[in-house]
């Protein structure tokens, strides 16, 4: 007979509000998050931003016409461009495709392959063009050398400034790859600038199926634009149109934006994005690029997300058809600084000085935002300097864990006694190695914050190291459930303001294919905690950080529904559970989340639970690495 764990499920327990809070995430330009993760833009490299082909012609694009056509790439007359053209930039970022033709009558132009579209689906194609004498352009989809039907346009073309166009073509059948092709059969100088090839369906550039799966996880706070990318980012450029936002060099672009030749679009905006978060609830987290943006472009976008419309850049949001503020409470003072990734000062002292110009002109613009500051906070110097420096103007610090990173636990083998080793040090990260991480961050703050303040922890990047270079399976479900348990449990006593998870979309919680989206078993775990979401958490007693079930539980004061979460971090054996409930009158329902294995790929198979009657309330037994969530209710409440 498994070991039995006992739960009391006392209403008279009750203990601190589970905030919302401390489920958030993050959706930074990384890798796959955004490129064919939740943009809907089906086009590689639209910008022609990078170095070209040894043909001239742009990455991710394939030329047409006879080898007497002359491609490269010019920056002269590029449609793309900055904000501000005085701001800083990185090299190859604003650049157009120059296509040149030395004769009539031979059709030349560029191409790109390999596009999915979906029959009886509607496209928005927009395409910027120009020449140096008028031509008749064509812009079709294509395959098998054929046009798709009502899928092909021809426009003129004058010899003049940018032209932009905008088709809308129905696909009439399913084709996994298709080309897009922008041809010219004239001598000319043809130049593209941009093009736009999307769904119709999508939600302001966006996946409408993946901004669905964000709001199933639950998102109640979302950080944008990162993490390592907020140093790249320059958000005055995001209030331009988005087909003439230059692209975004990365500094670290193997590791960060690896999977898009190290270039950004800038899809998203902060209009965007903030649209994002209304859809999906969220409360918005910005990070500022304080390497490379000083004080006063920083104040400003404070002033354009919170500022009422008389002042300067209120006006120009509410010009922009956002009357009202858009109140955005939560702002990080960078990302990671006095880590080598990370461009800009990284002695604390140092980062103190840098920042303190900026902190002071944001809270000048608006006095009720909550600063962050992000910097190694491992090391004591950051606590006895730039807490001393900086204390009084920030309100939070920052904190990140990766297990498998930071922490010595990772999935080295998946078969053997290795694996059951492995499985078991990463299902107990949370509790074993994280938690007293917080702990001593907490007890740190207590010891060198000003006297007055209270400052906060924002756990604003938590997973499973190199999640994104990996098929997620079962081992990460159990990981995160640990780490959510904890987080209910403990979040209060540490001082936790906001827990953001790194990040859901391609990075764990929610992957994303040409035709779908969907939730594989860590994002299922996100899905399943959100019962505990404001909630007031219920006392269950002293866990211990090893054991192998790991318990949270909390009460619905509107629905008097008592709810609870247990996990089975055991790789091989069983383990029962018995539920003490408040009197015979209650009565009990759940979910279980099992599976058959913790291999890569594996997933969750969702069945309800099954309870046994005994003398003082229900049992039951969770399998192997599983995840049951309970919920208990009486009419009597």
């Amino acid at each position: 007979m498994p070991d039995t764990t006992v739960y009391h499920l006392n209403l008279e327990n009750r203990s601190a509000r589970i905030s919302p809070l401390w489920f958030g995430h993050n959706l930074e330009h990384t890798r796959s998050c955004v490129w064919q993760g939740i943009s809907a833009q089906l086009l590689r490299n639209r910008k022609f931003h990078g170095i070209p082909q040894r043909n001239g012609v742009a990455s991710g694009w394939y030329p047409i016409g006879p080898e007497q056509t002359h491609f490269a790439l010019e920056e002269r007359n590029a449609y793309t461009r900055r904000f501000d053209p005085q701001s800083w930039r990185r090299r190859k970022e604003t650049l157009c495709q120059r296509i040149c033709s030395v004769s009539d009558g031979m059709p030349c132009g560029i191409g790109q392959s390999g596009l999915p579209v979906v029959g009886g689906r509607g496209y928005e194609v927009r395409v910027a063009l120009r020449s140096d004498r008028n031509v008749a352009a064509t812009i079709q989809l294509a395959a098998g050398g054929k046009s798709l039907v009502g899928c092909k346009e021809s426009v003129d073309v004058g010899a003049s400034d940018w032209r932009e166009f905008t088709f809308s073509w129905e696909v009439p059948q399913h084709h996994s790859e298709v080309e897009l092709e922008v041809q010219f059969d004239r001598a000319a100088k043809f130049y593209v600038g941009s093009v736009s090839l999307l769904p119709a369906d999508n939600f302001h550039g966006l996946r409408s199926d993946v901004v669905d799966l964000l709001r199933e996880i639950g998102c109640p706070v979302l950080r944008w634009p990162g993490g390592n990318f907020a140093g790249d980012y320059r958000w005055q450029d995001g209030l331009l149109p988005v087909d003439r936002r230059s692209p975004l060099a990365a500094h670290m672009q193997i590791e960060t934006l690896g999977h898009t030749g190290g270039y950004d679009c800038h899809e998203i905006g902060t209009d965007e994005f903030i649209a994002l978060c209304r859809t999906i609830d969220a409360e918005p987290y910005l990070t500022i690029n304080p390497t490379w943006e000083g004080p006063e472009l920083a104040a400003a976008w404070v002033e354009y997300c919170n500022g009422s419309a008389d002042t300067k850049w209120g006006s120009l949001r509410a010009g922009r058809g956002h009357a009202e503020p858009y109140g955005v409470k939560y702002w990080s003072l960078g990302n990671e600084f006095g880590q080598s990734h990370m461009e800009g000062p990284s002695a604390p002292s140092d980062y103190a000085r840098h920042l303190r110009p900026h902190a002071e002109a944001m809270k000048a613009v608006d006095a009720s935002i909550e600063l962050v500051a992000s910097g190694d906070w491992r090391g004591d110097e950051w606590y006895t300097d730039c807490l001393t420096d900086l204390g009084d103007v920030m309100d939070h610090v920052s904190h990140h864990h990766y297990t498998g990173g930071e922490s010595p636990a990772h999935m080295e083998d998946y078969v053997g006694a290795g694996a059951l080793e492995d499985f078991r040090a990463v299902a107990t990260t949370a509790t074993c190695v994280i938690l007293p991480e917080l702990m001593r961050v907490h007890d740190k703050l207590r010891v060198h914050e000003p006297a007055g303040r209270r400052i906060g922890i924002t756990f604003d990047e938590w997973n499973v190291w190199h999640a994104w270079y990996r098929v997620p399976g079962v081992v990460e479900g159990i990981h995160h459930a640990s780490m959510l348990n904890m987080l209910c449990r403990e979040a209060d006593q540490l001082g936790l303001s906001i827990g953001c998870f790194f990040e859901p979309v391609n990075e764990g919680a929610i992957l994303v294919e040409p035709d779908r989206a969907y939730l594989p078993a860590a994002g299922k775990v996100f899905s399943l905690f959100k019962a505990h979401q404001g909630n007031t958490r219920l006392e269950l007693g002293p866990q211990q950080p090893q054991a192998d079930v790991d318990a949270t539980a909390s009460l619905d004061e509107q629905t008097g529904q008592v709810v609870l979460t247990a996990v089975n971090r055991d790789p091989q054996e069983r383990r029962r559970i018995r539920l003490i409930l408040p009197d015979n009158r209650w009565e009990a329902g759940g979910t279980l989340f099992s599976s058959e294995n913790f291999l890569p790929a594996s997933d969750f198979k969702e069945s309800g639970v099954v309870f046994e009657a005994c003398e003082e309330g229900l049992e039951l037994e969770l399998p192997p690495h599983s995840i049951a969530r309970i919920t208990a209710s009486s009419s009597d409440f």
